[in-house]
């Protein structure tokens, strides 16, 4: 199968409502090709091919396909999805960029670093410009760490939290992060 056809099949997998990892799983076990079945999922997703190259070219993406054999398709484009190769990069306004920046402020403020899952996601939410996801998941923290600035941490997330629209559970976060603001409140 040529590449223009894997990813067509991408493309309306993809439209159809099919995760990315989901699809480059489908079109490994179809081709036996894992970095063809990778390199379509992420054409069909509108990255570059110079980009998309860039991103499977990479030591994680090496060791996903090392890694993984047959039956291993799942694995392999979880993998892969985990470290952002199918992310689309999103370039954000000033205005995402100031809710961006209050986020990042309160990442720093939470302590010497975000448990690892969670930071990945993150990660990965900032560069798709998905910043109410990353609002929510910061607001449901239940602490940060003794290292961490608890007043700086929730007062940026309720400055964050202004900025963001309505929708998309942003009320309730918004809520749960003033009462913390009002618990843990600046010296």
């Amino acid at each position: 199968m040529d590449l223009d056809t894997l990813v067509d099949r991408a493309r309306d997998a993809l439209h159809a409502g099919g995760e990315e990892a989901d699809v480059c799983a489908g079109l490994v076990r179809a081709t036996g090709d894992p970095r063809a079945a990778a390199l379509a999922t992420c054409l069909a997703l509108g990255i570059t091919r110079t980009e998309a190259e860039r991103r499977l070219a990479t030591e994680e993406a090496a060791g996903a396909f090392d890694g993984t054999g047959p039956g291993g398709e799942e694995v392999l484009a979880l993998l892969l999805q985990a470290g952002g190769v199918f992310v689309v990069d999103r370039r954000l306004d000033a205005h995402e960029q100031r809710i961006r920046d209050l986020l990042g402020a309160a990442c720093t403020a939470y302590g010497a670093g975000l448990p690892s899952g969670f930071a990945v996601s993150l990660s990965r939410w900032f560069r798709a410009g998905e910043l109410a996801r990353a609002y929510r998941g910061l607001a449901s923290r239940q602490r940060v760490r003794d290292d961490g600035d608890p007043a700086a941490y929730w007062s940026a997330l309720v400055a964050a939290g202004e900025l963001l629209p309505e929708g998309d559970g942003i009320e309730e976060a918004r809520e749960r992060c003033r009462r913390m603001a009002e618990r843990h409140p600046a010296p």
